[in-house]
């Protein structure tokens, strides 16, 4: 139930930009800032139009990472067919320089599953991740499955596939690559002995098995504990942030996990107002130490903040992102840049009416990518924004944007300039 009410709420001088379609192949009330534009840039765009998802094929979710070579690396699900029946399926496409190439074809475990809960991640060795959720919509069994692009094809996904039963579908989890190069999980359990409600757990790969006996990262174990997070240092230290308390009242808490030791607090609750809606947390890992991003109720309002942890406290990197503190945001994706500074994306607004916004962080201010909303079409509605970097230190983010007032949803992307063209 909680699941379900979590997604009922939300559901430089140069800017390239990758509008795509594939045929062939891939968020200020009272105590927190208010939400406002700190800086603002109007680069000027250039516009290369492709096809990603297929004609007519519905795209929901889109995820970014880097190859080896630093070259943009995409992922989406579309609705597609398999079997006299459409699915929702993966897909993925590795930019060239001049074109997308894919990366293979349909990348669930099976075709005729649906594919959710999408997220990238980029190994030790520059390689490519992929963690997802895939279910039959009738079987009893949920499956989490991660794969990894070795510069060929995409490992088995049911390597390191953990199965649940349907009353255990859909919670949330994460992943990150460890500096061995072997996955990490952060796993919301709900039949944790002795816990009232669900548990934050690590799981470890163990060479041949996941090892799931780690104890909780809650606070209390008398407290439900969701949505976590997670990301990996340059020194290996692993981190996971987590949300705790109930829906309408919790917050958000981060540990580190440093190689050989325990899961140690960074600092206390990151929330401006104690125990307030909460959502969505975004965590990174970089040169410049932990950033996390977050969506806070703010008067009514979900708006979206970040932080920076100084090894002693956690720091504000400005006010509120939004664009406009009376416009919900939604779904945030965080990313660092090459120097460890954080870029943002998310969308904005309700639903039917939503825009994609990204801003990057110069280090003193927050950069408007693209000056405003990056919609190809004003009108159109948006949804599921992510952001990357890449190799030069470009900016890449990717959307599914609404073709027309009722059409499908196409994958988009847009590329920038190093620093954004910011100062």
């Amino acid at each position: 139930m909680m699941g379900m009410e979590l997604e009922r709420r939300h559901a430089a001088a140069f800017l390239l930009l990758v509008s795509v379609t594939l045929t062939a192949a891939l968020a200020g009330g009272a105590g927190g800032p208010p939400a406002q534009p700190l800086h603002i840039t109007q680069p000027p765009a250039l516009q290369l139009k492709g096809r990603l998802n297929a004609p007519g094929h519905d795209a929901s979710l889109t995820a970014l990472s880097t190859d080896q070579g630093g070259a943009p690396v995409l992922a989406w699900v579309e609705h597609g067919p398999a079997g006299g029946r459409s699915f929702d399926q993966l897909r993925a496409v590795r930019w060239s320089g001049a074109a997308w190439v894919p990366m293979g074809g349909v990348l669930n475990e099976n075709p005729a599953h649906n594919a959710a809960q999408l997220t990238a991640s980029r190994g030790p060795d520059g390689r490519p991740w992929l963690g997802w959720s895939e279910d039959a919509g009738t079987a009893h069994v949920d499956s989490y499955l991660l794969s990894r692009w070795d510069g060929q094809r995409w490992s088995d996904a049911g390597r390191y596939a953990v199965r649940r039963n349907l009353s255990d579908a859909g919670k949330s989890r994460a992943f990150a690559v460890t500096a061995s190069n072997t996955p990490y999980l952060t796993w919301t359990n709900i039949y944790y002995p002795g816990a009232s409600a669900g548990v934050v757990q690590p799981f470890t790969w163990q060479g041949e098995r996941w090892d799931e006996q780690a104890p909780p990262l809650n606070l209390s174990i008398k407290s439900a504990a969701f949505f976590p997070a997670a990301a990996r240092g340059p020194g290996g230290t692993l981190y996971t942030a987590w949300l705790e308390g109930d829906v309408a009242h919790s917050s958000v808490y981060v540990k580190g996990l440093i190689p050989g030791g325990v899961w140690t607090p960074l600092g206390g609750a990151l929330n401006f107002r104690p125990r307030t809606y909460t959502f969505a947390p975004q965590l990174a890992a970089g040169p410049g130490g932990v950033v996390a991003a977050w969506l806070e109720d703010q008067g009514g309002i979900d708006n979206l903040f970040v932080k920076r942890w100084t090894e002693q406290r956690w720091v504000s990197l400005g006010r509120g992102l939004n664009v406009s503190a009376a416009q919900l945001a939604q779904r945030p994706n965080l990313a660092l840049d090459l120097n460890g500074n954080p870029l943002v994306a998310w969308v904005e607004g309700q639903d039917g009416a939503r825009r994609v916004y990204a801003r990057r962080w110069t280090g003193r201010a927050w950069t408007l990518l693209g000056g405003g909303a990056l919609n190809l079409r004003p009108q159109s509605d948006a949804r599921s924004a992510s952001v990357t970097v890449d190799g030069q230190n470009r900016a890449v983010v990717a959307w599914c944007e609404r073709a027309g007032a009722s059409g499908p949803y196409d994958v988009q992307v847009r590329r920038f300039g190093p620093g954004g063209a910011g100062p």
